[in-house]
């Protein structure tokens, strides 16, 4: 019974290194992070989830819903 905690306690040491491996890989090819977010936010280029999925068509809109000029 030692015998198999042992190994297993030992096994846990390269499944940790090999998590570690994934997480770092991932996070380091996924576009946007952190400091690149908050300077698009910065520069006005930074556009919102609500904006993507919709077109990001609200500057078309006036006040009361569609723009005057496409009502008629």
């Amino acid at each position: 019974m030692g015998a198999y905690i042992l190994r297993r306690l030992l096994l846990m040491i390269p499944t940790i290194i090999g998590i570690m491996a994934i997480s770092f890989t991932v996070i380091q090819f996924a576009p946007g992070g952190p400091v690149e977010q908050v300077i698009a936010q910065l520069t006005g280029d930074a556009q919102g989830a609500d904006s993507r999925l919709s077109g990001g068509g609200g500057d078309l809109m006036g006040s009361g819903g569609l723009d005057e000029g496409s009502s008629k």
